[in-house]
């Protein structure tokens, strides 16, 4: 299968092929909006989006967030909780359009630094929900 990456230039996404492993694309965070605002009043920026394509052909959407102040003492995932469904809703869905992708999930990622994708850091603290999209509403999955 080949690599597909892709590069957001004011919302809108072009593709081009490569020689790769699974299907997927991404775009990076110097491609990407500015700060989206959320809930919590952290700021947060997105570090980068992947679109896979799984081995039963689901396509998922992962948007790569990265907001430093969880990695602080005191920040819990309660702290951050109402953030996911504003960065669904606010930045996922709109860029899914933009972007004319079809999605099975949408994963929003939050870290407290930027990590490479697929590769576990015992060092970064990160927290995850999960999200299909129905009627450009996002609907919670739990993760």
């Amino acid at each position: 299968m080949g690599r597909i990456a892709a590069k957001m230039y004011a919302g809108v996404f072009t593709t081009f092929a490569a020689i790769g492993g699974a299907q997927s694309g991404a775009a990076m965070a110097g491609d990407l909006e500015e700060f989206p605002v959320v809930p919590s009043g952290f700021k947060v920026h997105l570090q980068e989006l992947i679109f896979e394509t799984r081995q039963d052909s689901s396509r998922v959407a992962r948007f790569r967030f990265v907001m430093p102040i969880i990695g602080q003492e005191g920040i819990t995932f309660d702290s951050v909780a109402g953030d996911f469904d504003v960065l669904c809703a606010s930045h996922a869905v709109p860029a899914l359009r933009n972007a004319e992708e079809d999605v099975d999930q949408v994963i929003i990622s939050l870290a407290d630094r930027e990590t490479e994708f697929g590769v576990i850091s015992s060092v970064a603290t990160q927290y995850f929900e999960a999200y299909s999209i129905e009627n450009d509403a996002c609907i919670w999955e739990g993760f």
